[in-house]
């Protein structure tokens, strides 16, 4: 009985290696005194376990919770960068529409100037025409001076106009290009 009782519990292993001699009262209590000893050991080494078991699990938490806190503020820095680049293409949308608007309202002023332009150049070139042809003429010299006056005005103003005009295509091309990168970065 000692032997099977040994081999299930290894600290009886020990004294299952005794000889079947009947035991002295001291060699009784040596013989509990290290059955003790070495339940002691079997424990403290079972508590040790434990506690690294322990250790180990609560540093695997840890772990866990720094990675879990790392991610969620990469998903925060994502969520914000994705926020910035909607603001942001909501922004060049609406220079787009104002841009649009700009360029309709100076391509309607240049068509307007220019055949006015043309028409006042003209008109001067026939006027210039009939007074070398006919001679002095005060009405001929005053429509002529209305006309260079008139052309005067106009010829800055047409030149302003397309010159704006071209500025508002370039920043036209510019954001559609912006917003073509936008879109493709979605994709």
């Amino acid at each position: 009985a000692a032997a099977g009782a040994a081999a299930e519990n290894p600290i009886l292993l020990g004294a299952a290696q005794l000889p079947n001699k009947p035991l002295s009262r001291t060699g009784a209590l040596a013989l509990a005194a290290a059955i003790a000893e070495k339940e002691a050991a079997v424990r403290r080494g079972l508590e040790a376990e434990r506690r690294r078991e322990e250790e180990e699990g609560a540093e695997t938490s840890r772990k866990e919770a720094e990675a879990a806190v790392e991610l969620e503020r990469q998903e925060d820095r994502m969520l914000r960068h994705s926020q910035d680049q909607e603001y942001h293409q909501s922004l060049l949308q609406d220079q787009m529409k104002d841009l649009t608007a700009r360029q309709k309202a100076l391509r309607t002023e240049l068509e307007v100037a220019a055949p006015e332009v043309a028409e006042k150049e003209n008109s001067l070139r026939n006027v210039q025409q009939r007074l070398e042809r006919f001679g002095e003429n005060p009405r001929l010299k005053e429509e002529i001076s209305r006309s260079e006056a008139r052309l005067e005005e106009l010829r800055p103003r047409c030149a302003d106009l397309e010159q704006e005009l071209s500025q508002v295509e370039a920043s036209i091309k510019n954001n559609t290009e912006l917003l073509a990168a936008m879109h493709s970065d979605e994709g």
